[in-house]
């Protein structure tokens, strides 16, 4: 399995960090944050240059992603007040990323 340029493996990595981030801010407040290492490790070793159809799917996957992250905000701010809404952000912006960028692209 090539490490570089593997997308899937990303995202997958982005899923773990925003399960972790959830999970820990949860149960430690900010120090959770610290849950975001895996995803700044991934950066460092999967950043390639993409292609084209990279680019047009990092695209789509970035529009759907804002799209569900603006709802899930919304739906913290009115249901559940007390909660951390930038954990929240940080949390579940990193999953619903990770989940559609793995959609995207096994898809294609």
């Amino acid at each position: 399995m090539k490490i570089r340029g593997n997308n899937v493996l990303f995202f997958v990595i982005e899923v773990i960090s925003g399960i972790l981030v959830l999970i820990l801010t949860k149960l430690y407040g900010d120090i959770g944050l610290l849950g975001l290492i895996p995803f700044f490790i991934g950066l460092i070793l999967i950043h390639n240059i993409p292609d084209e159809r990279e680019t047009a799917l990092s695209f789509k996957v970035s529009a759907l992603h804002a799209s569900f992250l603006g709802a899930i905000m919304a739906i913290i701010y009115f249901k559940f007040p007390e909660f951390n809404w930038f954990y929240g952000f940080i949390g579940f912006g990193s999953l619903t990323r990770g989940l559609i960028g793995i959609f995207y692209f096994l898809k294609s």
